[in-house]
């Protein structure tokens, strides 16, 4: 029992060290630390598991000890008393309203939020996400439904575990088509999903992201969320083009900020999107920014505990 002890409290003043590392070295060299969220919720699924209240408010309190939280339109005037750190969600999901804004409320605390139109229009999440909502909930008889050319995998059983692997097998069954082809293979798929009743998760109305707007820092994740990396020039403008006369008619806000879908891009798009004015470009990368770029990485959080969120707020995946 001594020696547990002993090795806890090593390992314990090793975290404290590579903590305290980690912040002299974003403060000396100017980095910028964008931590990408996704979902804030108390409500479990297997296929991908939202923050959870208690971890997020535990984590901004860590956060406001150590960072100066800003929005990016923030970043240019942000004192140099703490080294500055954005939070950016992606997709718009309605959890945020319930769960994620009033934590930032108690805490003082704003954030970025980068929404899909056709998933406002529609309040229909992503196709991945509307089967891993399916899957959740589906018995093995109506799994046992799904009939897709070229991919003939079945479910080992009703098991949550057996249901996980059959999902990501599916679900990459079909990002690995091309877009066209997934297109209709998805239209397949969805007859059988819509008759079969079941609880989707909810995106946020137009109106209630423009209630947000007041507060928090509206940017686009795309119009459709593809990965753009593998899709032609034409394609990724006019994305690109309904993003921006969604924000204008629809939304009545500025487009200043995009988010690639699934951190999938190509140089060029990012030159693109420079040339048409878009202030700050936000990637996936696991990596922090310097001061004073307009493309950011961010670090993916996703803490199972306090502790392991914590870690990911610092950038503790990345090596040093």
């Amino acid at each position: 029992m001594k020696e547990h002890l002993k090795k806890g409290y090593f390992v314990l003043q090793k975290i404290l060290r590579r903590d305290a590392g980690l912040l002299r070295k974003i403060r000396r060299e100017k980095l910028v630390t964008v931590l990408n969220l996704h979902q804030v919720s108390p409500h479990e699924n297997p296929f991908w598991s939202p923050l959870r209240p208690e971890i997020f408010d535990d984590l901004l309190g860590f956060l406001k000890d150590r960072f100066e939280v800003v929005l990016f339109s923030e970043l240019a005037a942000a004192p140099g008393e703490k080294p500055p750190a954005v939070l950016s969600f992606d997709d718009g999901y309605y959890n945020f309203l319930e769960f994620a804004a009033p934590l930032l409320k108690k805490h003082g605390l704003r954030a970025n939020m980068n929404v899909i139109p056709s998933c406002v229009e529609s309040g229909a999440p992503m196709w991945n996400v509307r089967l891993y909502d399916f899957l959740n909930s589906a018995s093995r008889k109506a799994i046992d439904g799904i009939a897709l050319p070229g991919f003939d995998h079945r479910l080992a059983n009703e098991s949550f575990a057996a249901k996980v692997r059959y999902g990501l097998k599916i679900s990459r069954f079909l990002k690995n088509r091309p877009r066209l082809e997934r297109e209709e293979l998805w239209q397949r798929l969805e007859e059988l999903i819509e008759n079969a009743g079941f609880s989707r998760t909810r995106m946020m109305s137009r109106d209630e992201i423009r209630e947000i707007a007041g507060t928090h820092e509206i940017g686009v994740h795309s119009y459709s969320h593809e990965s753009m990396k593998f899709e032609e020039d034409a394609f990724f403008e006019d994305d690109f083009e309904k993003c921006v006369d969604y924000f204008k008619d629809k939304l009545e806000l500025p487009l200043e900020i995009y988010a690639f879908p699934n951190g999938s891009y190509r140089p060029e798009q990012v030159a693109f999107l420079q040339n048409r004015g878009i202030r700050h470009i936000l990637l996936v990368g696991e990596d922090y920014a310097p001061r004073g770029t307009n493309v950011y990485p961010r670090f993916t959080l996703y803490g199972a505990s306090k502790i392991e969120a914590r870690f990911q707020a610092l950038g503790f995946n990345r090596k040093i």
